[in-house]
């Protein structure tokens, strides 16, 4: 009976692949495909040819073997193959891969096609982004398709070159590798360069973030020799829900300033939730001028929470032991905001409305800010009332408001300080219109409402002072005498007229052009209010209106392009908005022509931006402000050029070079220079050489001495350090400078 059902099974895989079996074993070029061997399994097997031992259910398959069971996949020139139990002997050019992306390579494996088990002799595999190479070892597959390798004097490397040229590579006694997750390694030896050079008894590595030990060593005019070095470790991970908290502990060494140390704990929850906390202190063997504590230290906290997909709360808090703190040890901070910006804030995004509640203080009394503690703020976009045609907009605050001043100007001297509660509320409506078929008309209609708990006075006295020599001097202030609480009122009357021209043609390439014309006009109205800025105490622009009477003249022309292509979107080369404002309360010898004013952006290739905007004063004939941006990037360079000018203030050019300049070597140059005081504030460069892993760059500084406004002299200060780091495992952060 055994026999007929055996006889009845060879026959049934006979018939499914069209074939006898004398023409399958006899035709080596032929293919052995079939599927399902047994009900318990899913198993897919092709073959040049195959012998089947029906007392033994092993089957000898011979020529492009290859096994897939589920995500596991077995190729090699010759398997022997048991369809029950899933045993498989696999010889010559064997590969052992599943779709996770880590591939075994080898001449002969032992492996359970069901189980993922397997066992080998000699281990040679990439699994993303390291490199294993084994004396011996095993892997296995769970049942959540997860694969785990055991291995036994093992080399993990992140280098593609030949074994025995590897740049970097760790030696281990025992290693257990979960590809795309983490190995953990016993009596782990790294070597750079073949050089041993450290000695983890337990060594474990994530594979998908950079934790271990990061240094920048350097040397600096203002700090001398240093040291920046960190260990960064993972105090809880959950990688099913991205749930994580990290730790970096650093230990800086400065030669002028002594030993620095830090700590900063980071979080992350499946991207909601998001942040870190750092604290940095040192006692400061050098103190620079205007500094008396050498304790000095930082504390900063940042965290961003999405706790609905409409709402996201912010926090950011910075205190610091001294004004110069951040300018010594965080110069990319300190470049970014030269004061502390602490604020808690909660932000709600609706259809056609927003609103939320703002508190930002002030930590440290050194600093001049005007503290909103609370604000609440609603705005409501440009909505249509009952299909009327007319569209309300409407932007609210509720502010309790607090100007504090740098208490070392007035220490000793009365409190300049002062707050106010302050609501208010701007209501425009507007009412769009076609005339003509071509002529856009939008009128407007706004009104302010701005409520002040108290308001004020100003009255001249006289003071009079007495030197030590006896001498009397007198002299005539101006003073803010408290008054009470007011509402004032400011109505704005308003109306744009504009136009649309356009022509389009094809060029030769295909591409049809459009030009776009745009004349407009915008007249504002806003008659003189009951409370003037001179009777308001002052915080921001809310409390400087007062009346206005202008009407702007400007045209906006756009060149667009599109490719012969239904699927083409439209592209912009240039828009260029030109406009200027005239003054309509002018009088006397007063010019009603204000200003001209430009706003241009040109893409004249998709690799490259130009953006362009300017005043010029017409009463005083100069350009009272400017600012020009180009950026360009291409495959091998990248390039950056900025120039801020504001009259009798700054006058700033900046830029940065990137240069690839082939895979192994990269360049950069950058710089920045202020033209109203003739002075180069800062030029540097960094080089990058990588190899086959492994890559360096080495940044060099330097920062011209000068002198400050108040007479105070900064010496120069020259700058180079060195960073090292894994291509496979490149850091958050490159330098260790500006992450603390």
């Amino acid at each position: 009976m055994k026999t007929f059902i055996q006889k009845l099974f060879v026959f049934g895989l006979v018939v499914g692949i069209s074939t006898t079996a004398t023409e399958l074993l006899s035709a080596g070029a032929d293919r052995l495909n079939f599927k399902k061997i047994d009900k318990s399994t899913n198993c897919d097997i092709q073959a040049d040819s195959s012998e089947y031992q029906f007392d033994t259910d092993w089957a000898m398959l011979k020529g492009n073997v290859a096994i897939k069971y589920g995500d596991i996949e077995l190729r090699a020139d010759t398997v022997r193959f048991n369809r029950v139990t899933g045993d498989a002997e696999a010889q010559g050019n064997v590969a052992f891969f599943s779709t996770t992306g880590d591939v075994w390579r080898g001449d002969s494996l032992k492996v359970n096609v069901f189980s993922g088990l397997a066992v080998s002799s000699k281990f040679d595999f990439y699994s993303d982004p390291v490199r294993v190479i084994a004396d011996k070892g095993s892997v296995y597959t769970d049942e959540n398709k997860n694969k785990e390798y055991m291995l036994d004097n093992a080399i993990v490397t992140t280098c593609t070159n030949a074994p025995g040229h590897f740049h970097y590579q760790v030696k281990t006694k025992r290693l257990c590798l979960r590809p795309e997750d983490e190995f953990v390694a016993q009596g782990a030896v790294p070597y750079l360069f073949g050089v041993p050079f450290f000695y983890w008894p337990y060594y474990w590595k994530d594979l998908n973030r950079h934790y271990g030990f990061r240094f920048e060593p350097g040397y600096g005019s203002d700090w001398g020799a240093f040291l920046l070095s960190s260990y960064k470790m993972v105090i809880y991970r959950n990688k099913e829900s991205n749930t994580y908290v990290d730790s970096k502990t650093s230990i800086d060494f400065r030669s002028k300033r002594g030993f620095a140390f830090g700590e900063k704990i980071l979080w992350n929850s499946n991207d909601k939730l998001t942040g870190w906390i750092s604290a940095y202190y040192l006692d400061d063997k050098d103190l620079p001028y205007n500094v008396e504590d050498p304790e000095r230290y930082r504390i900063r906290l940042n965290n961003e929470w999405e706790i609905a997909p409409r709402d996201r709360i912010l926090a950011q808090a910075i205190y610091v032991s001294d004004d110069r703190f951040m300018e010594d040890f965080f110069e990319e901070e300190y470049d970014e905001m030269n004061q502390p910006d602490n604020f808690l804030s909660w932000t709600h995004i609706g259809d056609t409305y927003s609103g939320g509640v703002l508190a930002r203080m002030r930590l440290n009394d050194f600093y001049t800010q005007v503290e909103r503690l609370p604000e609440a703020w609603y705005n409501l976009n440009s909505t249509e009332l009952f299909q009327s045609g007319i569209y309300f907009e409407n932007n609210s605050t509720m502010s309790f408001l607090n100007r504090q001043f740098d208490e070392r100007i007035w220490l000793g001297k009365e409190d300049p300080s002062y707050d106010v509660f302050r609501v208010d509320s701007d209501f425009v409506l507007t009412r769009p219109m076609k005339l003509m078929g071509f002529l856009s008309v939008v009128p407007r209609v706004g009104y302010r409402g701005t409520y002040y708990d108290k308001t004020k006075i100003v009255e001249e006295k006289i003071v009079t002072t007495t030197a030590e020599d006896g001498t009397v001097d007198s002299k005539t202030e101006k003073v803010d005498i408290e008054e009470d609480a007011d509402f004032r009122n400011v109505f704005e009357f308003g109306a744009e007229l504009s136009f649309k021209a356009f022509s389009t043609w094809q060029d030769n390439q295909g591409f049809t052009w459009r030009h776009v014309v745009e004349p407009y006009t915008d007249i504002t109205l806003i008659p003189e209010p009951n409370l003037l800025p001179e009777q308001i105490y002052q915080f921001d622009e809310v409390d400087e209106i007062e009346e206005s009477n202008t009407v702007r003249f400007g045209v906006r022309n756009r060149w667009q392009y599109k490719a012969n292509n239904p699927q083409a979107s439209v592209r912009e080369l240039l828009y260029i908005d030109l406009y200027a404002d005239f003054n309509l309360d002018a009088t006397g010898e007063e010019d009603e022509f204000e200003s001209l004013n430009l706003d241009l952006r040109f893409q004249p290739i998709s690799w490259m931006k130009l953006y362009v905007e300017g005043e010029y004063e017409q009463e005083k004939s100069e350009v009272s402000e400017a600012l020009f941006r180009l950026s360009v990037w291409h495959d091998a360079f990248k390039a950056n050029v900025f120039y801020r000018y504001l009259v009798d203030e700054s006058s700033l050019v900046s830029g940065v070079l990137t240069w690839n300049i082939n895979p192994e070597w990269a360049a950069s140059i950058y710089g920045r220079y202020e033209y109203e005081t003739s002075r180069v504030e800062e030029v540097g460069t960094w080089i990058q050489r990588k190899f086959d892993c492994l890559a360096y760059r080495v940044y060099l500084t330097y920062e011209p001495s000068y002198t400050h406004l108040d007479g105070r002299e900064e010496e120069e200060d020259f700058k180079v350090s060195f960073v090292l780091w894994l291509t496979g495992f490149e850091p958050d952060n490159l330098r260790e400078l500006d992450d603390r």
